[in-house]
């Protein structure tokens, strides 16, 4: 095990040995992981994402033994909403796999190869906001028979972001996150449509870019005199 590129293990000051902390992380391991189907872990939570432009998050992957695994074949997602299956965001990313080996926790370049720059989640939160909307404009088109309670499917890049029901940053409640062996009909060409085994770590799930703009703030004072009541 080695720790993401740019992360030191904290000391604790309140110890007197001196102890380093760990990294706040989670392993998600599937066996025959069914063509379509997901697995995840999610948390309660009571969170307002709008003062914080984006979301951030490590991954790591790789093949459990003697079960064969390519890159692109399972994928990795966050979800966010008011409850986990019908008012959320969801943002999902195609996990590349680390060969086995040893690696050397002191050298970056060994690092960066268990824990590779094109898994990691950097979510901007506008983009979420982007794919609500894009989904409103669909409802909204003549003709459409696109429902509020079906899951919206939304680009970005080589990623996807996903929308159902009326999910807002707001008021944040379930932070779910999981990995997905993609149904065979997205890349008929390319997926077997088979079960498919892995072993995914998650680390340092955070909020970051604060949003530190000015605001306006005022004090007013108002004296009346009501002649004979008072003052």
């Amino acid at each position: 095990y080695v720790l993401p590129p740019g992360f030191n293990r904290v000391v604790d000051p309140q110890n007197p040995q001196l102890r380093q902390l760990d990294e706040q992380s989670m392993v998600l391991k599937v066996l025959d992981l069914a063509d379509g189907d997901a697995r995840a872990a999610y948390r309660n939570v009571n969170l307002d994402f709008r003062q914080y432009r984006r979301l951030r998050m490590e991954m790591h992957a790789e093949a459990l033994i003697g079960q064969p695994l390519y890159d692109g074949e399972i994928t990795a997602f966050v979800r966010l909403g008011s409850d986990y299956k019908s008012n959320f965001y969801e943002y999902e990313i195609p996990l590349r796999l680390t060969p086995p080996g040893n690696y050397d926790n002191d050298s970056e370049e060994e690092r960066a190869v268990v824990w590779p720059e094109g898994n990691r989640f950097d979510i901007d939160l506008t983009v979420l906001q982007e794919a609500k909307k894009e989904r409103n404009r669909k409802l909204q088109e003549s003709g459409s028979v696109l429902s509020i309670s079906d899951v919206f499917a939304f680009r970005d890049d080589s990623n996807r972001v996903y929308v159902c029901g009326n999910p807002n940053l707001s008021n944040v409640k379930v932070i779910m996150v999981g990995i997905r062996n993609p149904i065979k009909t997205r890349n008929p060409g390319e997926d077997s449509g088979d079960p498919k085994s892995a072993e995914v770590w998650v680390n340092e799930l955070r909020l970051s870019d604060f949003k530190e703009d000015g605001g306006w703030a005022a004090n007013a004072h108002l004296q009346a005199r009501l002649a004979d009541l008072g003052t």
